[in-house]
């Protein structure tokens, strides 16, 4: 719960934030370096208190980052161009959690605290070429406009959340970034049910989840980048979140009933296709319903906190319905999940091209 207060502290301060180095780039910047060494302290922790306690502080500090990341896409980025933008920020992730396991594998025979302390470099290392490059001027937040009259409740919690009746958008679109994460969380069951399913000895385990990892995180970029783009080009977010959802929860049911370790990498593979466009297409369309663009930071750090808590209520529901019916009938929840991702989408309105002096316009 800590680690989804902090996405939205993140994005709150950054938003406020008006340095004249940018609201954005401050933060990349203060959390890389703090949180860099935050890392370091992770590996050089001697006890299990430390290690808790020095990595709740770096996920504190590295939130900054990933909040001020996604702030900069409705802040510089243009609506015609959100999906490709988005594409690309959306493949970091699993692509950084492939390189990472391949790196700390390469340096196999290093001790933990010099794992630990290039993590840090890197993180480091990066965050400055990414202040180098990305190009920030001064911007001074807008107050809400005190008034004489009391505010009310609602009032005071549409500043923490935007009214769901004044901007449906923003909350339909979070409940479709949550039911993707629910479906997507079939993807972290592989170690399990390999085990479990597939009677893999614990031995040969890794062998297995590299090959689906080198299979599934390649097919995840590429399609994120090429979603985003095909995306861009017709103006349309809308049709493909719908075949995004539907793509995912085929490789859901597909991998809950796979007769072979053969057959899962192919549903695996199709899951990461269908999550892949959904990644793109999705941080665009809700960079395009945030009720307000001074609030970015903050309302994208609470699209984070949906992603990140699909995940935990996924493995709430793992065992009653693997003991209830096995993991077709898991999966084949998640997949349902995955389904509402797209039904949930439609109400929104869809991104126009108006075709007299091709302004962008929102049309129902």
């Amino acid at each position: 719960m800590q680690v989804f207060i902090w996405q939205y502290l993140a994005g709150y301060i950054s938003d406020r934030t008006s340095w004249k180095f940018g609201r954005r780039r401050t933060w990349i910047l203060i959390g890389a370096l703090t949180g860099g060494a935050a890392l370091y302290m992770v590996g050089a922790a001697q006890s299990v208190v430390m290690v808790c306690v020095t990595f709740a502080i770096a996920k504190f500090l590295l939130s900054f980052i990933m909040s001020s990341v996604y702030g900069l896409i409705p802040d510089q980025v243009d609506e015609s161009k959100r999906g490709t933008a988005s594409g690309i920020i959306g493949i970091i992730s699993p692509l950084g959690i492939m390189l990472g396991i391949n790196v700390m594998l390469i340096f196999n025979s290093w001790s933990i605290e010099s794992k630990f302390l290039l993590l840090g470099l890197v993180v480091i290392v990066s965050a400055i070429i990414s202040c180098i490059l990305v190009k920030e001027e001064q911007v001074i937040y807008q107050k809400q406009k005190q008034t004489s009259e009391s505010v009310s409740f609602g009032q005071k919690l549409a500043r923490i959340y935007p009214s769901p009746r004044k901007y449906p958008n923003y909350s339909l679109g979070l409940l479709t970034r949550f039911f993707m994460a629910i479906g997507y969380a079939a993807s972290t069951y592989t170690s399990v049910y390999y085990l479990e399913h597939f009677g893999v000895s614990p031995e040969n385990l890794t062998h297995y989840v590299s090959t689906s990892m080198n299979i599934t995180v390649p097919l995840l970029a590429i399609f994120s980048i090429l979603g985003g783009f095909l995306s861009d080009k017709v103006g349309r977010q809308k049709p493909f979140i719908y075949s995004s959802a539907l793509v995912t929860a085929i490789g859901i049911i597909g991998f809950g009933f796979s007769p072979s370790i053969t057959i899962s990498y192919i549903a695996a593979a199709v899951i990461s296709m269908g999550f892949g466009m959904f990644l793109a297409v999705d941080i665009a369309l809700m960079t395009r319903v945030l009720p307000n663009k001074e609030d970015a930071g903050k309302d994208m750090g609470i699209v984070n906190i949906a992603n990140d808590i699909g995940a935990p209520f996924a493995n709430s529901i793992a065992s009653p319905l693997v003991s209830a019916g096995g993991y077709p009938l898991f999966f084949g929840v998640l997949s349902i999940f995955a389904i509402l991702a797209g039904a949930v989408v439609k109400p929104i309105p869809e991104l126009e091209v108006k075709e007299e002096d091709d302004d962008l316009l929102i049309a129902k």
